[in-house]
């Protein structure tokens, strides 16, 4: 089972890549076919392309979109609250759930223009329980909203025997045992690690791994076969007249070699870095269409005057110069003077995420000697 934001990384999604957005979500859900698999809790960002969207894809699966707590104007739930699936012949029933508390409700208003909101928690999962006596051996709630809500689900509804959170990014290396009843577990982001769970739930007794998904473990031939499908495909969207396997970049004259003009020694330095290529690494993995990536591998994507989809333009990609030091363009314009604010690890972490650079903030030292001009 899945927590959520499993479609979609952001809230909004520009309309240059909406097209690959619809393509990398309908990818997914193909992917999630082969892999297999029995619910998808719904998180904000998967409502990003639209509710009626969400729907039609929905129909397409062999496995249900589910969420408790959306609901419309009237408060009724938008999608199925639960799923029951036979498991060597116990039924098990899944609800999902979305948070209540925090940012979530009004980044759900704000994605849906209005047509959905978010219902008390407790309540609808209580009447999922309620209606699930009898018909469910066993019930799972699959969550996505901060850890600690997991606990206040865990303790105020009678009835559910585990919790799979998601949302926050944590990870549980053991089951966590709430009033000797429900257990809860997460597996952390970005499919990092398979949470697979073994309980006896008749005494909480588990056994419990994060297997990490890293380079070491093989990569499955349908799967593979699947996601080089989708690489073409975007390719050919977005690549006008490119030759597959010719780096576009390769001989681009960027964008800041006009910072070279004054700021001679930083140019060289700058092209010692791996900020330097940044956008080739892209190209290495055949990623370089990939919008997701993209925005951390060019200049302002999808801004005003930054790399779009729409006209690749080769002397904005990479991590050059405006990444760190702000918006360039009216300084390379007039040459006048402008405040320059220097670099915090703050500015790093936009894209240099807690999944990616884990101790960026302990080791910001040494990150920022790496760049340092």
């Amino acid at each position: 089972m899945d927590s959520g934001d499993l479609l979609n990384e952001d809230e909004v999604i520009p309309a240059a890549i909406e097209q690959s957005a619809r393509m990398k979500a309908e990818h997914m859900v193909e992917l999630y076919k082969v892999i297999g698999i029995d619910a998808v809790n719904i998180g904000e960002f998967d409502l990003a392309l639209g509710i009626g969207y969400l729907k039609d894809l929905a129909r397409k699966t062999d496995f249900p979109f589910i969420s408790a707590n959306i609901v419309d104007a009237g408060g009724a739930a938008i999608f199925p609250r639960y799923t029951i699936r036979n498991v060597a012949g116990k039924n098990v029933g899944i609800l999902g759930l979305i948070g209540d508390t925090g940012d979530i409700p009004n980044k759900v208003k704000e994605i849906t223009n209005g047509e959905a909101s978010v219902a008390d928690a407790v309540a609808a999962a209580t009447s999922v329980v309620e209606e699930l006596k009898g018909k469910v051996d066993y019930i799972v709630a699959i969550t996505h909203q901060q850890a600690n809500r997991d606990y206040v689900i865990a303790r105020r509804v009678s009835g559910i025997d585990v919790v799979v959170g998601g949302h926050d990014k944590q990870r549980t290396e053991d089951p966590i045992v709430v009033d000797d009843k429900t257990l809860i577990v997460r597996a952390g982001e970005k499919g990092q690690y398979l949470g697979m769970l073994e309980a006896d739930l008749a005494d909480k007794s588990t056994t419990h791994d994060l297997v990490p998904l890293g380079e070491e473990i093989e990569d499955d031939a349908k799967i593979k076969a699947l996601i080089s499908a989708y690489n073409d495909k975007v390719f050919d969207m977005y690549s006008g007249d490119g030759e597959a396997g010719v780096n576009p970049a390769a001989n681009a004259v960027l964008q800041n070699e006009k910072c070279g003009t004054c700021h001679p020694n930083h140019l060289t330095k700058w092209k010692t870095t791996d900020h330097a290529k940044a956008y080739t690494t892209l190209f290495n993995k055949a990623k370089n269409y990939d919008p997701t990536c993209l925005a951390c591998h060019t200049v302002r994507f999808e801004q005003t005057g930054g790399f779009n989809m729409k006209d690749q333009p080769m002397s904005l990609v990479h991590v050059q110069c405006e990444a760190c030091h702000g918006d360039a363009k009216d300084h390379l314009a007039s040459m006048q003077k402008i405040p320059t604010p220097k670099p915090t690890v703050d500015v790093c972490a936009k894209c240099h995420t807690s999944d990616r650079n884990p101790n960026l903030v302990q080791d910001q030292k040494i990150f920022m000697e790496k760049i340092k001009h």
